[in-house]
């Protein structure tokens, strides 16, 4: 059974994540970062890719075990589309991905694949930090007749706004693995020493002003 400890590992090996306490990342938003998630590496590492995808079957047939059956598995453009491809051929369910906006050009589909309507949808991201595009996705999904929809990423950043915005929305959601998991497998693989992982977990109480005084 893949655990979420194999899935950190996975993104640590790979680089899909970095962690580089010293010198911050920046996002696009300004804020400064200890780490920086991109999980569209790992579809070039087999093996690791395997792994990811292992964890999201389990999870999903957790999820059916309690009660929660898919109809349809759905991709985020871009990154959660080949996510969603793997595990829509794996559990043999019909496939669909959700566009950030409608084409602006064309029929103006948002969501291209498989048809929503009176289906209960499974959302794959690859990565969850304020939930915005998540819930712009949700949306659409409703939009277009789904009757239940649920998100699912390989990575969370756990930043209390994504709570707050799923939570608003009454949106069911979960990580294969997020950045606590990640910074403790990340200092007993000695990616970062301990004083550096105390560091960095500052971030994800107060992300907006962490690395201004470096």
């Amino acid at each position: 059974m893949i655990d979420n400890i194999q899935v950190a590992q996975a993104l640590l090996k790979t680089e899909a994540v970095k962690l580089n306490v010293q010198v911050p990342f920046t996002f696009v938003s300004g804020i400064k970062s200890p780490i920086y998630c991109d999980n569209r590496k790992m579809i070039g590492f087999p093996e690791e890719r395997n792994i990811v995808v292992k964890a999201f079957i389990n999870k999903i047939k957790e999820l059916e075990k309690n009660g929660t059956d898919f109809d349809i598995i759905a991709g985020t453009s871009t990154a959660g589309i080949p996510w969603a491809a793997f595990i829509a051929m794996e559990l043999n369910k019909p496939m669909a991905y959700i566009r950030g906006e409608k084409k602006a050009h064309g029929a103006g589909k948002q969501i291209e694949g498989a048809d929503f309507k009176g289906k209960k949808v499974l959302i794959i991201e690859d990565l969850v930090s304020t939930g915005g595009s998540s819930i712009k996705a949700i949306k659409a999904t409703i939009e277009a007749g789904a009757i239940y929809t649920e998100v699912l990423s390989i990575f969370s950043y756990e930043f209390k706004k994504a709570y707050d915005m799923f939570s608003l929305e009454n949106i069911k959601w979960s990580s294969l693995s997020n950045f606590e998991i990640l910074l403790n497998v990340a200092q007993t693989d000695n990616y970062i020493t301990e004083d550096e992982l105390l560091i960095a977990g500052k971030w994800n109480k107060n992300p907006q002003t962490y690395g201004v005084e470096l």
